[in-house]
């Protein structure tokens, strides 16, 4: 039967909360995985703790730019083979800067062979996952960077 009077019609009083927002739990069951698999995986042999935790940085952490040291050929943290069986990647974990002096430290892999140890590097960085990274001249670093570097060292 219709309502005579709907201008008059009572607020639903039973209802005590909000409705949840659907994106919001996919985002949630998204990203509880990711992060279970991240502290699972990251004292993981094989790379596959690295893997993950850059896969969950790429996804989830914005980009910014980071400038170290390049870090000595033996100072690495992690070594596996790469895919091809021919050659191994090593992981190394470096100290470095944003350009506004803020520290970061970022995880590389260098594949198929060790750092040289010599110079500095510019780093793509997601999070704590550097993304790219290359060789730069000591006159392309920031101040800011620099001084924070040798403050920390």
């Amino acid at each position: 039967m219709p309502n005579p009077a709907p201008a008059r019609a009572m607020p639903n009083l039973t209802r005590t909360h909000a409705v949840p927002c659907p994106a919001r739990f996919r985002a949630v069951a998204l990203l509880l995985p990711t992060l279970l698999a991240c502290t699972l995986l990251s004292g993981c042999g094989g790379g596959w703790g690295v893997a993950v935790s850059s896969l969950f940085d790429r996804v989830f952490m914005p980009q910014e730019t980071v400038w170290a040291a390049s870090p000595e050929p033996d100072a690495f943290t992690e070594s596996y083979a790469d895919a091809t069986g021919a050659g191994t990647n090593y992981v190394y974990r470096v100290q470095g800067a944003t350009a506004d002096g803020s520290p970061v430290e970022v995880t590389l892999i260098s594949y198929g062979g060790k750092t040289s140890g010599e110079g500095w590097l510019q780093i793509a960085a997601h999070g704590g996952s550097g993304v790219r990274y290359h060789s730069i001249d000591a006159t392309e670093v920031p101040e800011a960077a620099l001084d924070a570097l040798e403050a920390s060292s």
